[in-house]
């Protein structure tokens, strides 16, 4: 059987109707998307995971924000003191930890803010953070392998070691190259907002001990280092080549917070269809994707965030492959479909599922991640993220020929991709894990055709306008539906598991005592 456009363009438009009102975690709409994926699982055969009784998992959520006017931010150098407006000058959320809080303390710059001690690399050796707050670069080196650059660049990794250093706050600077991906203008705009948080003691066991973290807009950040002598647009030139050491810097912060907790929940949808084969049922591979909205400002005309590129699209793809992968009489390894929740408030779902499985983590032999529907052009290439890491890229590279297209690098691997979605909590327990869309450009009739992706990035991406009327190819919907497909039943029908290649850096991280397969 074949995947049907009709079907995902079916799927897409109830997921992201207005009805739904944003599918935000934590919310009625999310709950009724669940129920819809959920339903849609049962009508294709899938089993509940594990001991479930159902195809709920359920999330404990913390949703946190700031009282109004919740911040007072200062700051003090040999110039006297200033305070900063939140929103405006600096972007800081709420507390995870506290309702009302004073964070006091001396401010050094610590370059990247990284410790990696496979890469030769530490950003805090010969500085006392001890009780600091430390200024920090994001991004990690151009240098670094493409997916470990990604995985150091994560804030929550970031906040981990500087809190092993003993630092209790972070300041972040926006580069000029972050600046491309994840604009001041979009943070102190979000950053305010309210977050969230899933509340298992698991997670409180490893929670950082950063009590905040700010990111500081352009003026504030310049004005701090000019206090220091220092010309903060040379240091972001030089860390283009080489990793700018860390200084004291003359100033300190002092951060008053009011903020608000609220107790809720949202549902990971979880159904498996079981393998076929008495050797191979007790291998799973994962399809995940995220079944919540980005949310953000509700001031215009339209207010809801209906989200259909991102991400109703792409768990109408999800339920689609579970369809016609039961209705061809399924696979020889068990594949677990994964809609999960809460992951544009911090991949939470995804996180929650990997440290409370429905089944066993080592059972977990591969994870394919789909997120987003980008079906503006009839695509030639996929940028398979990861695929260069494990036999993984061999499925790949075969489902890309199934449907007339080829591999192409990561146009933008700065940005960081492979830790940004659902895929990245599989990564770090080192897990096989597979993220591809396709490429932006060009197509098969030849040429470039990147119009409408480009209007979709600089207009509609997390904004309420991605809805259904979009200029969305469900023609193309269909092909990319058939790769997913053929990756997904490529490597549950493999005769091995998916496996690391031999030398591979990420490997070497995440799971150094892993199988290991040669590079083709």
């Amino acid at each position: 059987m074949a995947v049907s456009g009709a079907a995902i363009k079916a799927h897409t438009a109830f997921l992201a109707d207005d009805l739904l009102e944003g599918r935000e975690a934590g919310t009625r709409g999310y709950d009724i998307a669940a129920a819809y994926v959920a339903t849609q699982f049962a009508l294709h055969g899938l089993k509940p995971a594990g001991a479930n009784s159902d195809f709920y998992q359920k999330v404990p959520l913390r949703r946190r924000s700031l009282q109004p006017d919740g911040v007072r931010f200062e700051m003090r150098t040999k110039s006297g003191s200033q305070l900063y407006q939140n929103g405006k000058d600096i972007a800081v959320d709420a507390s995870a930890y506290t309702l009302d809080e004073v964070v006091e303390a001396d401010v050094v710059f610590a370059g990247w803010g990284i410790r990696a001690p496979g890469l030769r690399h530490d950003d805090f050796a010969g500085l006392n953070v001890k009780g600091k707050a430390v200024v920090i670069l994001e991004g990690a080196p151009a240098n670094f392998p493409g997916a470990l650059r990604a995985h150091y660049s994560w804030i929550q990794q970031k906040e981990r070691m500087a809190a092993e250093a003993g630092a209790v706050a972070l300041l972040t600077l926006k580069t000029p190259e972050r600046e491309r991906f994840s604009p001041w203008e979009r943070a102190r705009q979000a950053r305010p907002l309210p977050a969230f948080g899933w509340t298992d003691p698991a997670q409180r066991e490893n929670t950082s001990l950063i009590k905040a973290t700010i990111t500081l807009g352009p003026e504030v950040a310049r004005s701090l280092f000019a206090q220091g002598g220092r010309n903060l647009d040379e240091i972001y030139e030089q860390s283009i080549s080489s990793s700018p050491r860390g200084f004291d810097l003359p100033a300190s912060i002092r951060l008053a917070r009011r903020s608000v907790h609220e107790d809720t929940s949202s549902s990971n949808v979880i159904g498996v269809l079981p393998g076929t084969d008495a050797r191979l049922k007790d291998e799973y591979i994962v399809v995940v994707s995220h079944l919540d909205t980005w949310v953000g400002p509700k001031t215009g005309p339209d207010t809801i965030y209906n989200g259909a590129v991102d991400n109703a699209g792409g768990i109408a793809a999800m339920l689609e492959v579970a369809r016609v992968l039961k209705a061809g009489g399924g696979a020889k390894r068990s594949v677990l479909f994964l809609a999960t929740a809460a992951e544009e408030k911090g991949l939470l779902g995804s996180d929650y599922f990997v440290a409370r499985p429905l089944v066993p983590l080592d059972r977990i032999v591969g994870v394919v991640s789909v997120d987003g529907l980008m079906a503006f052009h009839d695509f030639a290439g996929i940028v398979a993220l990861g695929a260069e890491h494990s036999t993984l890229g061999e499925v790949s590279l075969a489902a890309a020929r199934s449907i007339g297209a080829i591999h192409e690098p990561d146009p933008i691997p700065g940005r960081g991709n492979l830790a940004l979605s659902d895929q990245y909590p599989f990564l770090r327990v080192g897990i096989p894990v597979l993220f591809p869309n396709p490429a932006r450009g060009s197509s098969r009739g030849g040429g470039e055709d990147v119009a409408a992706w480009d209007e979709y990035e600089s207009h509609h991406y997390h904004q309420p306008s991605d809805d259904m009327t979009l200029p969305l190819r469900w023609d193309v919907a269909q092909r990319w539906g058939q790769y997913i497909y053929a990756v997904v039943a490529g490597a549950a029908n493999g005769s091995r598991r998916p496996l690391w290649y031999e030398g591979d850096e990420l490997a070497a991280v995440f799971a150094p005592t892993a199988d290991r397969a040669r590079r083709p």
